[in-house]
Formats: C-alpha cells, sequence, structure tokens
C-alpha cells in the first residue's frame, strides 16, 4: 500500500543545504516535507572545519556552538617549505570572529533536528526513486521507506521542490542537471587520528603535496583538531593537473600522513578510522540549477568553493537562499519568482567562482603551486590576503590596497580572461 504525503514544499535530502532550506520555509510558516535516504547521525567524508562564514549561517538557524560544545579555532596555520604562517579570523559584520570543527555526524543531526523544530517533517531512512512527473510538470516525488520492519512505497506531492541530494544528486540528473567536465573538481580523503593536541585553537593546512617527481601538486593537506581526542587529518586535491603525473589518491594521502607536522604528535600508524574519500563539484559547476518549480542546492549544484574545498558554508547559504526564493513564490502565488534564485546565485557567487576556476586551473600548472605558496607563507600581508579570499572573507577592509579593493581587481582582470586559462 502507497502511502501519499502532500506539502507546500519538498525537499530530497537532509544534508546541510535541504536542512537549512527546510529550516527558513518551515519558519516562515510554510508546510515542508524532508526526505533522507539516510538516518542521522551518519557519517560523510568532510574536513569537519566550518569557517566564520559558515559558523554565521549555523547561528542564524539557533544553533548555538558553545552549548553544542562544538570546538572553537581562532584561524588557520599555513604551513609550506619548513615555515608557517597563523593567520586569524576576521570578525565580520555577519560572522563571528571564529570557526568550529564539528563532525558531519554530529553537524548534520543537528541542521536536520532544526529544521524539524521550526516546523518541518522529516522522514529519514527513506530513499527517493524517481520524480513525480504529471502532464510534463515536476509535481514531487516516489520513494520507499525502509525505516520499519517493512519496506513501504511513499509519494510525496509538493508545490515546489528543493534538490539537495549531494555532488551525485540522481533526481537532480533525472531532471536534466549535468555538472561540467570543463571544472575542476575536488578529490578528497580524510581519517581521524588520536592526538593530545585535540584542542588546539588552530587548524593547519600543509602545502606540501608532491608527485613522485617532485612537483608540488594543487592541493594541500589538513589537520584538524576535533576537541573529541581527535584530529580530522585529510588531503585535498584539484582533477585538473597539466602535465603533472598522475597519482591516486590513496597513494597521496599515505605519502602525506608521515608528513605531519610533529607538533600534532599523531602516530601516522594508528587511525582510529579507515580512510574515506569523496568528489567535491565545485564553482557552480552544475547546470540548470532551477526549473519551473524546482531549485539544486548545496553539492547536488556543485557549490563546493573551489578555493578550499569547503562544502558546508555553501550549503547552507544556498539553502537559505532557496528558501527566500520559493517563500516569495508561495506568497505571492507567483511560480516566475523562481527565476530570481538563478540571478541571486550569479549575484552572489559568480564573480567569485569564474576567478577561483581561473586560480585552480593555474596552481595546476607546475612550479606555480610552489611559488605562490612560497610568497603566501614569507608574507604575513599576502597570507592574511590568500585566507581572506580562499574562505569568502573579503567583507572587513576596504580601499583600493584592502584585501576588498585587491579582489575586486583581480576579479576584473578575470572577467576580461574569460576562462581561456
Amino acid at each position: 500500500m502507497t502511502q501519499t504525503l502532500a506539502c507546500d514544499v519538498l525537499v530530497v535530502g537532509g544534508g546541510p543545504a535541504g536542512s537549512a532550506a527546510a529550516y527558513w520555509l518551515a519558519r516562515a510558516g510554510h508546510d515542508v516535507l524532508v526526505i533522507e535516504r539516510s538516518t542521522h547521525p551518519r557519517e560523510r567524508v568532510c574536513g569537519d572545519a566550518l569557517t566564520p562564514v559558515a559558523v554565521g549561517e549555523l547561528i542564524g538557524m539557533g544553533c548555538d556552538p558553545a552549548s553544542a560544545r562544538w570546538h572553537r579555532h581562532h584561524g588557520l596555520r599555513i604551513t609550506a617549505h619548513g615555515q608557517s604562517l597563523e593567520v586569524r579570523w576576521p570578525q565580520g559584520e555577519q560572522w563571528p570572529g571564529y570557526g568550529v570543527v564539528v563532525r558531519r555526524s554530529r553537524l548534520d543531526a543537528l541542521t536536520f533536528a532544526r529544521a524539524q523544530s521550526a516546523g518541518a517533517r522529516g522522514l529519514t531512512g527513506t530513499e527517493v526513486t524517481a520524480p513525480l512527473i504529471t502532464d510534463g510538470h515536476l509535481r514531487g516525488c516516489t520513494a520507499v521507506d525502509r525505516s520499519g520492519a517493512q519496506p513501504r512505497d511513499v509519494t510525496a506531492r509538493a508545490r515546489y521542490v528543493v534538490i539537495a541530494d549531494g555532488p551525485r544528486s540522481s533526481f537532480g540528473r533525472a531532471l536534466g542537471t549535468v555538472r561540467s567536465g570543463t571544472y575542476a573538481q575536488g578529490l578528497a580523503m580524510r581519517a581521524y587520528y588520536p592526538t593530545p593536541r585535540h584542542n588546539e585553537p588552530w587548524i593547519e593546512s600543509v602545502f606540501a603535496l608532491a608527485d613522485r617527481s617532485g612537483s608540488q601538486l594543487p592541493g594541500y593537506g589538513w589537520v584538524f583538531p576535533v576537541g573529541d581526542g581527535t584530529a580530522n587529518v585529510g588531503v585535498g586535491l584539484l582533477s585538473h593537473h597539466y602535465g603533472n603525473e598522475a597519482i591516486s589518491l590513496e597513494r597521496l594521502f599515505e605519502q602525506w600522513v608521515p608528513q605531519i607536522p610533529e607538533r600534532w604528535e599523531i602516530d601516522p600508524s594508528g587511525p582510529c578510522t579507515e580512510p574515506a574519500s569523496g568528489r567535491l563539484p565545485m564553482g557552480g559547476s552544475v547546470r540548470p540549477r532551477s526549473g519551473p518549480n524546482w531549485v539544486v542546492v548545496g553539492d547536488a549544484a556543485g557549490s563546493v568553493n573551489p578555493w578550499n574545498g569547503d562544502g558546508v558554508g555553501p550549503a547552507l547559504a544556498t539553502g537559505r537562499l532557496a528558501a527566500e526564493v520559493i517563500g516569495q513564490a508561495l506568497d505571492n502565488d507567483d511560480g516566475l519568482e523562481l527565476a530570481r534564485y538563478e540571478a541571486e546565485l550569479a549575484a552572489r557567487w559568480q564573480q567569485y567562482h569564474h576567478l577561483g576556476r581561473l586560480t585552480t586551473r593555474a596552481l595546476g600548472r607546475p612550479g606555480l603551486m610552489r611559488q605562490l605558496t612560497q610568497l603566501a607563507i614569507r608574507s604575513p600581508r599576502m597570507g592574511n590576503l590568500a585566507m581572506r579570499v580562499s574562505t569568502d572573507l573579503m567583507q572587513a577592509k576596504t580601499g583600493p590596497l584592502g584585501p576588498r579593493g585587491i579582489y575586486r581587481a583581480a576579479s576584473g582582470v578575470a572577467r576580461l580572461w574569460r576562462d581561456r586559462a
């Protein structure tokens, strides 16, 4: 027997992006249903380190990092070529002057719970099988609820749909979304290691990844203290390498772990978990991101930051933006409001993503990655600028010589270049 559910908005996927969209829509009084394939808590491959931008989004959703006892960090330690530079997070109008490290299993469970506390209904352990199409229009989805002793079929009908089912996004692909193969994609692998330095106030990125010929690769290793007796240790790599030797992510991780700085007191042979890997669709690489009555958010929209591989901050922000647009469509009874979604995405991120794509392509050229990391590590001003740009924290200073002015100048050059790099 099929259970039929009706709602104003169906959200496919209960990660940070879907939960943020559901929270803001439900808080505005709309009837929201979230369908999530897994049950919370669940594991996801992630670095677990949230920037102040992401923390600001969570605080807006009523998530208090202090009461949640998430580990705070004051800034980023950049390490390269035997030198380190510590750069503090700036205080912004929309974010605090700190970041947090929290395991994705805890983060996803909390954001999902926040959506429910705002009034959204949630189905977990339920796999969406296909879009529900009637007379050529998306009307909802079909799903299978496997949370009970016996599976049962579910049909969900909705006026609007938020697609938040992750980087592979089978639901989005069924509606015609496609990731551009010309955009770089991130590849990442991480594991948890015990460390007595788990309460360190700094997260650390180490630019020491190299192929067997010694050429520095476009990526970095990281050590992010979780505050629970462990650190999240991983590597991230861009898929565009140009002439560099191909290298497997597994081998790169094995090469990186023995290079973890000694200050962390980590035994490379003693991880708490097996390494796990994932793909990061970056820079707005998915199109289209909206249709007549649907929008795509988070990893499903390819919204991962191309500068540093951060997916949580963009997921929360695109979820909130989707809620604003769909909320207007519901309030005005006008589906044409959804055309604003692409326009708002472009206004907020197109310039930033464009410059990021050019940068990722350039970093794949042999020798350039090493030169740029040497420049950043030797100059506190350049290191600070690199941190602000890469983490989308360019609000704090103004003027032609401040980070915002430099970013605007670089973006102008990027627009002229038009992706020819």
